[in-house]
């Protein structure tokens, strides 16, 4: 892996754990979780999921995506409840 996506998954490695602290990931999914990264133009697109029996049944619960530029990320949450704020 090159210095440059090292960076910048550490950029999306601190955004997505701090997106992620408000929602609950099921235990079963924590276990299994499995990261991906994506390239789009200028942007990195680094993805957790959970594996499915095909690749269409993955269950991505972040996407995090950097751009390689300006370093700018943005993180979405998806497939997961948020904590309860009581």
């Amino acid at each position: 892996m090159s210095k440059e996506l090292q960076e910048l998954e550490e950029i999306a490695r601190a955004a997505t754990r701090q997106a992620l602290e408000g929602y609950v990931i099921p235990e079963e999914w924590r276990k299994n979780l499995i990261q991906g990264t994506l390239f789009e133009g200028d942007d990195r697109v680094f993805e957790l999921y959970v594996p499915g029996e095909k690749s269409e049944n993955a269950i991505v619960i972040s996407s995090a995506r950097v751009n390689r530029n300006t370093k700018v990320v943005v993180v979405n949450i998806s497939n997961l409840k948020p904590r309860d704020t009581e």
